[in-house]
């Protein structure tokens, strides 16, 4: 099992870096993966930050319990591409979906753990300087950077594990965005999540 883990590991930060400089043909490869290892490291980096985030800020709600809530709404995700695809094509696996999403949280995981990293080392408010705002400028295009590769990983994510054409999968995401802006702002109520971590 930790040989396996081991060659997970291997196989996740190959991915990765393949993710940025090959995003198209990688993910179509993701789509078609069966190790199950890989999963779980993804799942264990990501319960790691929630562990971190915990010791880093003062949260209202357990570690644990928010990493129980993001694996809900990852299903919920997942569930949801799934389902509305298999009005369309009959012939899906839902466990593609589960790879490709999986991978696809790589932005989001380094937006936030750089984001918690810099909250210890520079934190609000910050300077009207030159230099504060040369730093603005600079998280800002950081920002910017990851977002749009987490659109073009979640585009692929959804158009290799659904094999729908770009107008459908723009369909499916806007109905996807109706039912889960209003989500997302009762989780933010609640004070569980201020951003989704998906």
């Amino acid at each position: 099992m930790a040989i396996n883990l081991i060659a997970s590991l291997v196989l996740v930060m190959r991915n990765f870096f393949l993710l940025i400089f090959y995003p198209y043909k990688t993910m179509r490869k993701i789509s078609l993966e069966k190790d199950y290892y890989q999963l779980l490291t993804i799942f264990g980096l990501v319960f790691l930050y929630f562990k971190f985030i915990y010791f880093l800020r003062n949260n209202s709600y357990p570690a644990t319990l928010i990493y129980i809530l993001f694996i809900f709404n990852f299903l919920l995700t997942t569930c949801f591409f799934y389902f509305l695809s298999k009005v369309f094509e009959k012939k899906l696996n839902w466990k593609s979906f589960i790879f490709t999403f999986s991978y696809s949280l790589f932005p989001t995981l380094i937006w936030f753990l750089s984001t918690s990293i810099l909250y210890v080392f520079l934190p609000p408010p910050r300077t009207f300087s030159l230099l504060g705002k040369g730093f603005s400028i600079f998280f800002v295009a950081y920002s910017l950077s990851l977002l749009i590769w987490k659109f073009i990983l979640f585009y692929l994510a959804i158009r290799f594990s659904s094999k729908q054409n770009f107008f459908r999968i723009i369909y499916m995401i806007i109905l996807y965005l109706t039912w889960f802006i209003p989500y997302s702002v009762i989780l933010y109520q609640f004070k569980l999540f201020r951003i989704p971590f998906i």
